[in-house]
């Protein structure tokens, strides 16, 4: 009998391991943007992580700037309990890697990030992208799995 060819999905159970998601699963890349993506071989936020800023751009004709922000919330998107929800938020904070992530302090970053939910809960875009303010325990885990995955790379 064949291997089960493994799926692509978010993977949560684990610390260690990275979670890997469609790379649609990054706000901004719709489908018409995937597919450009998927023709050149980017089909998971990780294959979109790995690949050089320029070669995409170059590739794709898109922008620089959409391509950089798309790649650090693929960065980010590896990151527990943070993977889709909240790649964007930590973005618009100006925490664009997982290095950037692992070197912030819990009690700073949770002022931090409530005063910039309180921002942002009531402008349009937001309110579906945030469901609910993170918790002290979401942002511990957060930093605590980017030193993890650090130490994997």
């Amino acid at each position: 009998m064949a291997p089960k060819k493994k799926k692509v999905g978010i993977k949560t159970k684990t610390p260690e391991k990275v979670q890997i998601g469609d790379v649609e699963d990054i706000e901004g890349i719709g489908p018409e943007y995937a597919k450009l993506l998927k023709k050149i071989g980017i089909k998971t936020t990780e294959d979109l992580r790995k690949q050089s800023l320029v070669q995409v751009t170059e590739e794709t004709d898109i922008s620089t700037k959409l391509i950089y922000k798309w790649q650090c919330m693929a960065d980010l998107f590896r990151v527990r309990r943070a993977a889709e929800e909240y790649t964007e938020f930590l973005f618009e904070m100006g925490i664009e890697t997982v290095k950037e992530l692992s070197k912030q302090d819990v009690d700073e970053l949770e002022e931090r990030v409530k005063d910039f939910y309180e921002e942002v809960k009531d402008k349009p875009g937001w309110q579906a992208a945030i469901k609910k303010l993170p918790t002290r325990k979401d942002i511990e885990l957060w930093i605590s799995s980017a030193k993890e995955l650090l130490k994997v790379d």
